[in-house]
């Protein structure tokens, strides 16, 4: 997932070689104006700007990697989505599975999206958050991690049920955790381990506050365990420890937000599978948890109860826990991938697994970059959008079911 201390649209990103389609304007209706672009129409009507409105080049502005999904927004506020589709995790109102991008239905001007990456399962759910504050989700909801109040899937994306603005949505393997714009934290759906940070193991259909009376600037929902960071730059985690990836020294799980240990600041925060990186003010990323595969990035291959330094020279402005692997980009926009790597993830042309930082094939400029289970995406600064990994199910969007070890462009 990609990690932003508030909810905004980072840099205009064109996918691929493709220009603007040409626009032209067909009618007014309501004081709102209906746009059609060749092959696509877009409506501009409702209120609170959750609407799209204006034009759309097929230009991400943000990208998600989950576990066989994947999902990105274009400028224009429209939300696509590639993958497995059997639980509806494309969000338009089907259940086929697509190797290129499909738009969500709704027409919804989306500013975030976080795609699921459950160790446990295939079927996802998915998230975004409005340029109005409003949170939707959509496909896979056994545990209630839609946040509507039920338990059924949904093909199309439903608003979560909360009468609160918010800032920033994050999902987890079958919950999901949101901030509003106050620095509220709230988190709904599975609680099995104390995820939801209530202080108790009762699951909620609806977005619930997060006990302790913090205020947050950040927050991340993983597999079973949630994090955040607070007004003071101080890291909270709780949920599921039994890799220590609550980074308090610990194992035992919470159902409270606890400290991670070593009093130091973070400016960001990611979780995995079973494990969490942080990236402090200067620049170094910091690692815990479950280090099996070397996504820790410390060259041990072990478990790390509290934050360990990523073994590495290298200087990171944001970092991406996947479900086994990391990734992280440095300021010139250089990517970076550590950890599993059977499928090649980590994009370096190889299947060896790594245990310190090696660079993504390609020389290529990164804006954005995001580790899903086994797969990675990211879009460039020059405008292209790319996944890496795994592509059983056609999350890596190039019109393929072949797995790449190197960045593959998606493809419309």
């Amino acid at each position: 997932m990609s990690v932003m201390r508030r909810t905004f649209l980072p840099r205009v990103v064109r996918l691929g070689a493709m220009k603007p389609n040409k626009l032209t304007i067909d009618v007014t209706v309501n004081h709102c104006v209906r746009t059609l672009l060749i092959g696509l129409a877009l409506t501009g009507c409702g209120g609170g700007g959750d609407t799209v409105f204006g034009t759309d080049t097929f230009t991400f502005s943000t990208i998600s990697a989950g576990n066989a999904v994947s999902c990105g927004i274009t400028i224009g506020g429209n939300g696509y989505c590639w993958g497995n589709n059997t639980a509806g995790e494309l969000g338009n109102g089907t259940t086929t599975s697509s190797a290129t991008p499909v738009l969500l239905s709704n027409r919804l001007s989306l500013g975030a999206v976080s795609v699921g990456k459950s160790l446990d399962r295939v079927d996802q759910h998915s998230c975004g958050l409005t340029r109005g504050g409003v949170v939707y989700c959509w496909g896979y909801n056994n545990f209630g991690a839609i946040g509507d109040g039920t338990k059924n899937n949904s093909l199309v994306p439903v608003p979560a049920s909360a009468a609160h603005t918010f800032s920033a949505v994050r999902v987890g393997g079958a919950h999901t955790c949101a901030m509003t714009t106050t620095d509220g934290a709230y988190c709904w759906g599975d609680n099995t381990y104390g995820e939801l940070g209530i202080g108790s193991q009762t699951p909620s259909l609806t977005p619930i506050a997060i006990n302790g009376g913090l205020s947050f600037v950040a927050i991340q929902a993983g597999n079973n365990f949630s994090c955040a960071i607070t007004t003071g730059s101080a890291a909270y985690c709780w949920g599921f420890n039994f890799y220590g990836q609550l980074g308090n020294g610990l194992t035992s799980d919470s159902n409270n937000p606890v400290p991670v240990t070593g009093n130091i600041a973070f400016n960001s925060i990611s979780t995995g599978g079973t494990h969490t990186c942080g990236i402090a003010p200067s620049d170094t990323a910091y690692c815990w948890g479950n280090d099996a595969w070397g996504q820790l990035g410390d060259g041990k291959m072990g478990t790390s109860l509290i934050p360990t330094a990523v073994s590495t020279a290298l200087k990171f402005t944001a970092v991406s826990a996947g479900s086994y692997h990391t990734c992280g980009l440095t300021s010139t926009g250089a990517a970076y991938c550590w950890g599993k790597n059977q499928v090649g993830q980590l994009g370096d042309g190889n299947l060896t697994d790594s245990g310190i930082p090696i660079a993504v094939s390609g020389g290529l400029t990164f804006a954005v970059v995001s580790a899903g289970n086994d797969h990675t995406c990211g879009v460039t600064r020059a405008g292209v959008a790319y996944c890496w990994g795994l592509n059983s199910s056609g999350q890596l969007g190039d019109g393929t079911h072949n797995n790449s070890s190197v960045p593959v462009p998606v493809t419309q």
